[in-house]
This record gives C-alpha cells, structure tokens and sequence, in this order.
C-alpha cells in the first residue's frame, strides 16, 4: 500500500524517517562547519549519489586543511614582523608614543619611557598634552586637531613637563598612523630632546653678544680678516684711530695698508703674505703708524691670533688694534732720558760709551784717527758751593750750550756727570787738529757766563787721547784721555795736554794687581757682606744685597768697583760671579737653618755670566747643592746685559726664570733698556740709580725721572727698589712716589752676616 508524503517529503507513516534532499540538506551543513564524520554517518545508506558527495567532501576537507595550514602559516609571519617591529620600535633612540583619538598615550618605547619617566605598565592612562608645559600646548592640540594623513607636523622647541615634573626643550613630529575601523585614530609622536642644544646655542649666543657689546665699546680695534684677505668684521674703535668707519674696511681690503706710514707698508705687506693664509699660532706683534682721515698719526701694535671653524678649518685671522701712541711717547722719552742728561740734554756716560765704541770701527775703515777729549771745569765746586745747586745748574746748562758752538755736528759732546765733560771728534787727520779743538773750547771760556745778573768765569783742564795712537780700544782710551785731564789740571789748569806713555805710571802696578787677583780666590782673600733691603713701608727687612770685598794684603779692604772691572778685563769675572753666588747661597741656608728666615737673596750677575751658555746649568747646580728655594733667589743684571747679544740672554734668562729665579734690572735709567725686552722676560723688579736719588732734593730734573721709572714699572706690573737712600728726606720722597724697597746708608750699610744678623734678630725680639 502505498503511502503519501508531506509537503516537505517526509514519509508521514515512518516519521523518523528523513528525506533525501533534507538528509542532502543536513550533510552539507555539517560539512560547512568541519564535522566530516557527521556529514558521512548522515549519507551511509542513502540513496543521494552518495559516492560522489563522499568523495567531494573528502576533497574539500582537504582543502580546508591546507587552508588552515597556510593561516596558521602567515600567522606567524605575522606575528614574527610584529615582534620584529615591536623590538625595533623600543630600541629606537628616539621618544616615539603612538596615541589614540582622545589623545590617550597607547603606546611608549623604551625612550620614551625614559625621558618622561612612564611607568611600564600603565603609560596609557596618560593624556600626552599634560606632558607639554602650558604655553606650548595650544600649539600642539591645534596641530593633532588638524593632522592629515599623508602631511606630518613638526613643532620646534617646545617645553616638555616629566611626570617627575622636570622640564626640558625638545622637537615634536606628529603623524597619522593607518587604521582598521575597530581601532580607530592612531597618531605617532616622536619627541627629540633638544636642551643641551638649545642651551649651548643660547650660551653661544649670550657669549657672541658680550663679545659684541666688549669688542664695540672697546677701545681697542678689533677685526676678523678671512683667509681670502677680506674682513669679515671690523669693531667701530677704528673710526676714532682712522676716522673711517667698520664698513669702509670691510667694502676696500686694502684701505688699511693705504693709511699706513710708508715706512711701515711693506711690513704689513709681508706680515700678510707670511700669516693671512697660514694657520700656525701668534705671531710677534707688529709696531705701526697709522694715519688719521684728518692727517694725525698714531701709533698702534697689531697683534693676531688664527681662527678655526668646528670641525677645523681654518677661517683666517683674528686680530686686535691697540692705540699705543702715548706708550709710544712715554718709550721715547724715557728712552731719551736714559740716554741723556736730564740737566743739560747732551748724552749722558751710557750713549757717550756706545757712540765711542762705534767711532773706532769707522775710524778703521776710513783710516785717520779719532780724538777723545776729557774735559773738567776748574773753579765749578767753588761756584756751587758758595752760589748754591741752582745757580750751579744754570751754569752747567751754558756751559753745554758754549760746549755744542764750538764742535761739529758730527761731533759729540757728553757730560759724564758733575762738571766732567767728554768730546770725540772723529776724521781727525792729525794730532794738531785735536789741539785747534781744544784752543778753540779755551777761548770759548774766556767770555764770562753771565747766570741771573752774575758773572761768572770758569775755566777748562782738557786731556786729549788719539786713537789709535793712545789706546787700541774705548776703555783704554778713556782712561788715558783721564789721565791726561789731571794732568792738565796739576799744571795749572785752563790747558790741555795730550796721553803720554809716561803718565801711565800705573801700568806695572795694574800687572801686579792683575796677579794678586788671580790669587785672591786660592788664598781666600774675598769676603762677602749683606746690605739690607727694606720696605719703606713699615722699614722690615725684605731681603738683603751680596757685595763682594777684596781684603788686600798691602792696599786694605777694596770695594767691588775697585777690582771687578779688572776682573772682567783679564776673565776672572765668571769665576767670581760663581763664587759669590755660592758662598751667598750657603750662607743664605745656613740662616735658615738657624731660625733667621730673610725674604729675598740678591746677587748681581755680570753681562759676560749671563751670556754664557752654561748659567742655568751652574746656577741650578749651586741652588741643588746649597739647598735653597730658587724663588727667594734674585738676580740683579744691569741694563748693558739685557741689551748685549740680546738673542742668547733672553733665552738664558728664559731659563732662569723658568726655575723660579726672580729678575731685576740693576741701576735702571742709567742705560738703554729695550722696554720689549723687561717686557717679554719674567722681570720681576726694577732698582734705580744712585745717582737719581742722591739728587731727589737738589731742584734737578731727577725727581721727575725717579717717578717716571716708578710709573714704568707700575704700568708693567714691576716692583721697584731704590739704590743708595742716605737720608729720611729722600726716603720719604720716595713712599710719596709709591716706590717699594729701598736700601742705603740711611737703612743700613753693607755688614758681615754675623754683625746682619745680630742687628736684625735683636730688633725682632
């Protein structure tokens, strides 16, 4: 019998039982979701093609596995990149936050957890403006509010806060990141801090504005030349020394060169040649006249110094102007001083002696002979004993007047002092012809001097030497034209008389004495005494001054000017020189040792010593063996030291000083000093002539010579002593002038070391 279906195909009489197509229905499904067995099971025993859907489905599942494989597969990949990324992300050197569209902190590498000290864990409860100081943060929500996707942001120099509440400067770059729609808005922040160099660019720029406002209100020139020869800055200070303003030297190059004095044009043009491209150190600064747009010249030193960039290359020179027209001045005017009288104006025993010693090489080249004439005026100690200094001085001032009418100009005429004059006459042709001179100078004295109303009559005693008839060098010359001044003077005075051989009695005794000195160090005739130096100040012992006597068997004791020029002649001055050094080191120790400290040891060193080669070397083995501290060691050099073979004494005394020895130029004013010369040596203290202080209160021209080497000596940061103080006038003269020490008879006169310290220790207790 048969039975009717349902209208979905399901037998009503069997109602387990399920159609095909909802069986094909089932299988499919479960197909769909991976139950493979299920789908199978649904099938077995069903008339719906089974075979070819079994088969269909075991190809699917197939697929679906190599599906699942290759899922898993670029998973990993995936994963792998994102750690990848992760790590790179961390590691970078730079602050990167990535924030969402609230502007919540999402994301923080290593960085920037640092720099703003976020904790690792919860970073992103941050909002990322609260980490931008108040003021910068309009600027930086404007830019996030207004962020393109393909246009990133950068924000300069903003303030940013730490949540340790610290705050630095740094550089921010916003860009929008791609989104999915489940995450929405990312933007990367990456934040560069930039305070070290905004503080040292700031540094730079507050130091270029000091220089600025320095190198403008200063009255020194100050430029930048670069290596092509053009200025690249000049300061305004060159207007007041060339009347042209900083953009005229910047527009025409050449314009300095053009205002130079002739004279000094070329020096400039091969100091530029020489230095403008080379970038070696400093160079020796230059002397140089400029001129002013309105026609005054002054005097200027140039010195520069080479300028490179950061990473070294050179940029040229930087150079400064200095206006030393008054230094210059001053210079010249004590340079004149110390080479003339300042009484009478002629050159004075220093620039007599150096125009000596040039005559005699001309006179041997030209042939002929050259006359020096000693002059004394006879009667002149009556005059200024009975009339008084300033009368005297008046009258020495004619008679140099009357002395200049009667010479040549190629003649000189010198006072040596007192009322002693010197005349050299060169190109004389014949002894006669110094005879003529000295009757004309005679008769040149007949005529009285006429000095406030006063008459008053002198007469000359003149000694005539002839070289090289009466000596072969200076010093023998002058002494026989000195011995032929007395005699002329023994014969009655108002004549002359020319050397002869037979004046010279003395000769045989100089070879004996010659020889007697030679033995003297052997036969332990010298002895040394200390002269003390004070403070004028409070009148303390500051130091002491070694001074070398001759205790001679026959003549008595013999003071150093007695027998050190002898010295020198016959070579024993070195000798001597080390001698003194050391038995006054050790002497100088063994106070120490017994409790009596004195500041300063003073030795004078001769000009033949401190140009040997070997003086630092001895110098230091004496201060090793004697055991004293070099810096309370001084040594005194006249003025003829630093000027001979200057080369070689600078680079000795380069050598003392660079083992703490002090220095001191001895007797200044009465030679001719190279200003450069104390300048560039470690001089520590200048000590002026007794002749300018036993004249401080005689109404001479002294006093102002004396203040004007205190002031030199200020101005290079000098101390100055002065020599042969006898009286409290002159000392108190002296502390008016701001003079430092002092020594002389007024203080105390040259004693042994016992007697010295005897007196010092009982004025201390």
């Amino acid at each position: 019998m048969t039975t009717a279906t349902d209208h979905r195909g399901t037998n009503p009489a069997n109602p387990l039982e399920i159609s095909d197509e909802e069986l094909r229905t089932r299988a499919l499904l479960a197909l769909r979701q991976g139950h493979f067995d299920l789908a199978e099971k649904l099938l077995v025993g069903k008339d719906v093609d089974q075979t070819a859907l079994v088969e269909s489905l075991r190809i699917y599942q197939a697929e679906l596995e190599i599906q699942n494989e290759e899922l898993q597969r670029s998973h990993h990949r995936t994963q792998t990149v994102l750690n990848r990324f992760m790590t790179f992300f961390d590691s970078l050197p730079v602050a990167e936050l990535v924030i969402d569209g609230q502007g919540l902190v999402k994301e923080a590498n290593e960085e920037a957890r640092r720099l703003f000290g976020l904790r690792d864990t919860v970073y992103h409860q941050y909002f990322f403006v609260r980490l931008i100081e108040e003021p910068d943060r309009g600027p930086a929500i404007h830019a996030l509010a207004h962020l393109c996707p393909e246009e990133p942001i950068d924000l300069q120099e903003l303030k940013f806060r730490t949540k340790a509440g610290e705050v630095f400067i740094g550089d921010l770059h916003m860009a929008a990141l791609p989104t999915d729609e489940n995450e929405g808005r990312r933007v990367l922040c990456a934040v560069v801090d930039r305070t070290e160099a905004v503080v040292q660019r700031e540094a730079l720029r507050e130091s270029r504005e000091r220089y600025r406002v320095i190198a403008e209100f200063s009255s020194d020139w100050e430029y930048w030349i670069g290596p092509d020869g053009q200025y690249r800055y000049v300061s305004p200070a060159c207007t007041r020394l060339t009347g042209y303003p900083s953009a005229a030297f910047i527009a025409d190059a050449d314009l300095f060169g053009r205002l130079l004095h002739p004279d000094d044009r070329r020096l400039w043009e091969q100091h530029l040649k020489a230095h403008l491209g080379d970038a070696s150190g400093g160079i020796a600064p230059l002397e140089l006249r400029v001129r002013h747009l309105d026609g005054h010249e002054s005097w200027i030193e140039h010195s520069c110094t080479p300028v490179f960039g950061e990473s070294g290359d050179f940029l040229g020179r930087r150079g400064v102007n200095r206006d030393i027209t008054e230094l210059k001045r001053s210079r010249e005017q004590l340079h004149f001083l110390a080479q003339h009288d300042v009484l009478t104006g002629l050159p004075n025993r220093s620039l007599f002696r150096q125009r000596l010693e040039e005559a005699i090489p001309r006179t041997i080249r030209r042939g002929g002979e050259t006359a020096l004439l000693f002059l004394d005026l006879d009667r002149f100690k009556i005059v200024n004993d009975t009339l008084g200094h300033p009368v005297g001085d008046l009258l020495l001032k004619q008679v140099a007047v009357r002395l200049m009418q009667a010479v040549r100009a190629s003649d000189t005429v010198a006072r040596l002092g007192g009322d002693e004059f010197v005349v050299i006459s060169e190109d004389v042709q014949e002894p006669n012809d110094a005879a003529i001179l000295a009757r004309r100078l005679l008769d040149l004295f007949a005529t009285p001097f006429d000095v406030e109303g006063r008459e008053l009559f002198l007469s000359l005693s003149i000694g005539i030497g002839i070289y090289p008839l009466d000596g072969a060098d200076a010093d023998t010359l002058i002494r026989h034209a000195d011995i032929a001044m007395y005699r002329a003077k023994a014969a009655g005075r108002n004549g002359f008389r020319f050397f002869d051989p037979e004046m010279s009695e003395g000769a045989a005794e100089r070879l004996r004495l010659e020889q007697e000195l030679r033995n003297a160090l052997p036969r332990d005739e010298l002895m040394l005494e200390y002269q003390p130096q004070v403070r004028l100040a409070d009148s303390r012992l500051c130091g002491v001054e070694v001074l070398c006597r001759w205790n001679h068997p026959r003549l008595g004791l013999l003071s150093p000017a007695q027998f050190l020029p002898l010295a020198n002649d016959i070579g024993l001055i070195d000798q001597l020189d080390l001698w003194v050094l050391e038995h006054a080191c050790a002497q100088f120790a063994a106070w120490g040792r017994c409790g009596f400290s004195i500041p300063r040891l003073a030795v004078n060193f001769s000009a033949h010593r401190i140009q040997s080669s070997d003086v630092a070397v001895q110098v230091e083995s004496i201060l090793a063996r004697t055991g004293i501290d070099p810096r309370r060691l001084e040594l005194d050099l006249t003025e003829a030291s630093l000027m001979d073979h200057p080369a070689g004494t600078i680079a000795n005394l380069e050598q003392l000083s660079g083992l703490g020895i002090a220095l001191a130029v001895d007797d200044f004013g009465t030679g001719c000093s190279s200003l450069a010369c104390i300048k560039r040596l470690a001089i520590r203290r200048l000590k002026i002539d007794r002749s300018f202080i036993e004249r401080l209160l005689t109404g001479s021209d002294d006093e102002s010579i004396v203040y004007a080497i205190i002031g030199l000596a200020r101005s290079l940061g000098l101390g100055v002593l002065a020599e042969g103080v006898e009286t409290s006038a002159q000392a108190e003269m002296l502390i008016r002038g701001g003079c430092d020490e002092a020594q002389g008879y007024f203080f105390g006169k040259a004693v042994g070391a016992e007697e010295l310290t005897s007196r010092y220790r009982s004025e201390k207790t």
